[in-house]
């Protein structure tokens, strides 16, 4: 059989294989997994049906341009969103040479703010987004289960 043609959508029945996708984008990206769950429960907690208010959507929440930039043809779908997100922050990573504060904070408030302020913008979301997932870090993540998942979708 041909493994390529995986119905991404079996992804998300259970959290093992939401590992197998931050694994593989973790590998495909040179990203850590660590830091990809972080970000993830910081955008979303893990809601793949998650939409901002600005509009960002999915897991990592990803805005509709930046995710047609990226290749990302439904932010909803759970693979393609992650793989996403994650090609994104190492974009964001190269640019800031490997520093992990300045790429989230790009990630969340374009990296034409961090460049515009010289280092974290003086946006009191922006810096707590960046602390919230430096936390995460320190402290790791667990991928919640998915009966807690849908629990809060259908709320």
């Amino acid at each position: 059989s041909n493994d390529t043609t995986v119905d991404f959508s079996s992804y998300l029945k259970s959290s093992k294989n939401l590992d197998e996708i931050y694994q593989e984008a973790s590998q495909t990206y040179g990203v850590s997994v660590d830091l990809l769950k972080a970000m993830t429960k910081q955008e979303s907690n893990f809601n793949p049906n998650a939409t901002s208010r600005s509009g960002a959507q999915g897991l990592m929440q990803l805005m509709p341009a930046t995710a047609a930039g990226l290749g990302v043809t439904d932010a909803y779908n759970p693979y393609q969103n992650i793989m996403g997100g994650a090609k994104y922050i190492r974009q964001m990573l190269d640019k800031y040479n490997g520093n992990v504060s300045l790429a989230l904070a790009a990630y969340n408030a374009g990296s034409n703010n961090v460049d515009k302020y010289g280092g974290i913008p003086p946006f009191a979301e922006t810096q707590n987004y960046v602390a919230k997932i430096t936390g995460y870090l320190q402290e790791g993540v667990t991928i919640p289960d998915t009966d807690t998942v849908y629990a809060a979708n259908s709320s």
